[in-house]
């Protein structure tokens, strides 16, 4: 079974996701003020787990682990933690090297996600710090990691909380079941800055071919926040 995805994001009116870049609320509020309104929606999704992608979990754990051993090149390998957190928090981590501090990111423990390229050593480290992990054949096949997350820690649903490379490369496997947009009251305006979805695709590929959107909601919140709920078909 694949858990529910719903992709939970806060983005500017142009769709881009770098808070600092954004203009300033007009009635003057502290943006911190804005981003808390994110967070209390984001809870009223009421879903087993929330997910990042490996850069904006890095911005939480920017130091890298530094191997000392050969990869183990087999998948099928899993830790399960004392999971004592009401939610887990999951990451994919390609490279297999975030070096975690601590075996929780906002007082929820931490489930990451590994390709056949990490080492021992490393496995190790999680484990002593108390960091579950699954270790799979193809960390880029999201389908076949999320069934695993399924049968070994019984998520049925994740509130995906970007980056744009992980929102696009859950699009691109049609794995987004809702978006939740929560559209911030400013704008970016540079053409470069991340966007919501950000597959790295070529330029004949459409990653969001074949899927449609029922608008199911739209809500008015404070500050001029607008939240918006869409039905991925």
């Amino acid at each position: 079974m694949i858990p529910k995805v719903i992709c939970h994001i806060m983005s500017s009116v142009d769709g881009r996701l770098l808070p600092g870049r954004w203009s300033a609320p007009f009635d003057g509020t502290n943006p911190s003020e804005l981003f808390e309104e994110y967070a209390s929606i984001g809870k009223c999704l009421d879903t087993d787990a929330w997910m990042f992608g490996k850069a904006t979990t890095s911005e939480a754990f920017p130091y890298k682990f530094t191997p000392k051993r050969e990869p183990i090149g087999e998948s099928g390998k899993v830790f399960v933690s004392d999971l004592t957190s009401s939610r887990i928090f999951i990451t994919i981590d390609p490279d297999a090297d975030i070096l975690f501090t601590s075996c929780r990111l906002r007082g929820d423990n931490i489930l990451t996600i590994l390709g056949k390229n990490a080492t021992a050593d490393y496995l190790e480290a999680l484990e002593d710090n108390g960091v579950s992990y699954l270790v799979v054949d193809d960390v880029h096949n999201l389908r076949d990691a999320l069934t695993l997350v399924n049968h070994y820690f019984n998520v049925k649903s994740i509130s995906l909380q970007g980056g744009g490379i992980i929102d696009g490369a859950m699009l691109a496997q049609g794995l987004i079941n809702e978006l939740s947009l929560v559209i911030y009251p400013g704008i970016d305006g540079l053409a470069c800055a991340p966007s919501i979805f950000e597959y790295p695709g070529h330029p004949e590929e459409r990653p969001a071919e074949g899927q449609t959107l029922e608008l199911l909601s739209v809500e008015r919140k404070s500050h001029g926040i607008v939240w918006l709920r869409y039905k991925f078909h």
